[in-house]
C-alpha cells in the first residue's frame, strides 16, 4: 500500500515538474571554453520561427563564476532576419550589486542569471533567425563567464 502511494506521489510530481517547462520554444545555452570569453569567439544561435503571429518572451541565460572581475557585463547581439537584413543591439547585464553581492542564484562559485531581454516579442518573418553574440568588454578575454544562452518561451495571456 505504501509503495502504491509513493509511486502515485512520484507520478504527480513528475507531471507537475514537466508541465513547468512546456512553454519553452527554444533553449540553447553554450559553454564558454575555460570560462574565458575571447572577443574573437562569437556565439551563434539559430531559431526557426514558423508562426509570425506568435508572441514570445525572450530571455538571456548567463552563468558567471566568482572570478568575474566587474559589476556589469556587456555583449553585442547581431540579429540576422530570414531575408538577410540585420540589426545589432548592445546588451548590458548587472552581475553584482554595488556591495559585491552576486545577483545570480547559486551557492558555489557559479552563479545562474536569467534576464528578460524582450517581453512579448513577435518575429515578423517566418524562417531562421540567427543571433550572433560577441562579448563587448574593454578586454579581449573576459574571465569568469562560463555559459551564455538564449531562451524563447511562448508568451501567454496573464490569467486573472
Amino acid at each position: 500500500m505504501k509503495n502504491n502511494i509513493f509511486c502515485g506521489l512520484l507520478f504527480i510530481m513528475a507531471v507537475c515538474f514537466s508541465s513547468c517547462h512546456n512553454n519553452v520554444y527554444y533553449n540553447d545555452i553554450q559553454p564558454i571554453p575555460k570560462e574565458q570569453w575571447n572577443i574573437q569567439n562569437p556565439l551563434t544561435f539559430t531559431v526557426d520561427i514558423q508562426d509570425p503571429m506568435a508572441y514570445y518572451n525572450m530571455y538571456i541565460s548567463l552563468r558567471n563564476t566568482t572570478d568575474f572581475e566587474t559589476q556589469n557585463f556587456y555583449v553585442f547581439m547581431k540579429t540576422t532576419f530570414p531575408d538577410g537584413h540585420s540589426d545589432q543591439d548592445t546588451l548590458g547585464f548587472i552581475l553584482c550589486d554595488q556591495f559585491g553581492q552576486w545577483t545570480g542564484k547559486g551557492q558555489g562559485r557559479i552563479k545562474d542569471n536569467k534576464f528578460l531581454f524582450q517581453p512579448k516579442v513577435r518575429f515578423p518573418q517566418t524562417g531562421k533567425y540567427t543571433f550572433t553574440v560577441t562579448q563587448a568588454m574593454r578586454t579581449d578575454k573576459v574571465k569568469g563567464i562560463s555559459d551564455f544562452g538564449i531562451i524563447l518561451e511562448n508568451w501567454e495571456e496573464p490569467r486573472n
